[in-house]
């Protein structure tokens, strides 16, 4: 059985708040683009930005697409700018990866060892960063969702392994149950032994979670067996048992 698409976390190391409301503060592309209006592509993306995790970490506007925040005029500011139709600019479809990949690594990594960057790198048809999180990360697709977007390519008129949106959302469901699972199995199991054993757990949650960016379904499932693999681990007695 083969498994093959996507979907995703999003993770940046801590910022303090106080230093990135200073930090916004003193940028002259948030002090700009957060007065336009939301009618206007560019305002409507710095309305979108704001309240997003990039703004919670104090990732600002130029540490994506360029151009000097300290600079007091428009056209200086907007030195090394480009469209993001432009091979040039860090936002040119092909190069999301690699500028997302600054500060998400291990994601990025994966992403390159699936062929679907390689479909991106030689033919420019491929998913991207954006296809499943949105230009602002503020997206988390459910499984329904998930598997809309993989139909954009995977469906019978194209011929292209038409039964992965259905796979792909299967496994998503199963990804989310196993979560919650642990999480409910956390509150019941507090032990020094339980916690080493929920550690094994939420070390293959963590790989399974990471290992969307390859869109290898079936490496996904084998990590979520090893989920289910350390739980059954647990001591059975601890478990509530259903009324009837």
């Amino acid at each position: 059985m083969r498994f093959q698409c996507a979907a995703v976390v999003f993770m940046l190391g801590a910022v303090s708040v106080l230093g990135v409301r200073t930090a916004s503060a003193a940028n002259s592309c948030v002090r700009c683009h957060s007065v336009l209006s939301g009618q206007s592509f560019v305002g409507a993306k710095s309305h979108s930005w704001k309240g997003s995790v990039h703004q919670e970490h104090g990732i600002t506007c130029d540490k994506c697409h360029g151009g000097d925040p300290d600079a007091v005029t428009e056209r200086l500011a907007h030195i090394g700018v480009f469209s993001s139709s432009n091979p040039n600019s860090k936002v040119y479809y092909k190069s999301i990866p690699s500028t997302c990949g600054r500060c998400h690594g291990a994601e990025f990594y994966k992403f390159t060892q699936s062929y679907h960057y390689k479909k991106l790198e030689s033919t420019g048809q491929g998913p991207n960063c954006v296809t499943c999180h949105g230009s602002m990360v503020t997206t988390i697709l459910n499984p329904n969702d998930m598997a809309n977007v993989c139909d954009r390519c995977h469906n019978s008129r194209m011929g292209v392994l038409p039964y992965i949106p259905e796979e792909a959302k299967a496994v998503l469901l199963l990804l989310q149950q196993d979560r919650k699972l642990m999480d409910a199995d956390k509150l019941l199991y507090t032990s020094k032994s339980d916690e080493k054993i929920l550690s094994a757990a939420r070390a293959n949650m963590s790989s399974a979670r990471l290992e969307w960016h390859t869109f290898d379904l079936h490496s996904i499932v084998n990590y979520l067996e090893g989920v289910y693999s350390s739980l059954d681990k647990l001591p059975v007695q601890k478990r509530p048992v259903s009324k009837k």
